[in-house]
């Protein structure tokens, strides 16, 4: 969520929303006013894609499926590796087809966000398996 501050909004907010979001912008450790961006662009997203939610991991925050413990990038690389087969993936995942669908809609939407995290999650496990190896070979030495 990167993109230019091109456009204010200007509100008007009970005592106790400031109060709140007060607290959890320091919760957060974050500015208000980038916070504020947040909720709002993230209430705005699961707006438009019924199902989907996001969540706090250690690289920021992440749109996942909705009461479930996968994100979207997972389901993204189940349906790829599923050869495009939603129904596969579906099953798979433990899923309904429609789930599967709602986030292939969020990632047509938003894929330099999803694909961002796809390729995080890649070089860690990279880092992981390069580090296994030198304890491996320590180990053994």
């Amino acid at each position: 969520m990167a993109d230019a501050l091109e456009a204010r909004l200007n509100t008007r907010a009970p005592k106790r929303v400031k109060d709140d979001l007060s607290a959890l912008a320091m919760r957060r450790h974050i500015d208000e006013s980038e916070l504020t961006r947040s909720l709002i662009d993230e209430a705005i997203r699961r707006e438009t894609y019924p199902g989907v939610a996001f969540r706090t991991t250690s690289t920021g925050r992440d749109a996942a499926v909705e009461g479930r413990r996968l994100y979207i990038w997972q389901v993204m690389e189940t349906l790829w590796a599923s050869d495009g087969d939603i129904t596969a993936a579906a099953e798979y995942l433990d899923l309904r087809p429609d789930q599967v669908r709602t986030a292939m809609a969020y990632y047509t939407a938003y894929p330099d966000e999803i694909d961002r995290v796809i390729k995080q999650n890649q070089e860690e496990a990279a880092r992981l398996e390069s580090l296994q190896a030198l304890q491996e070979k320590t180990r053994r030495r």
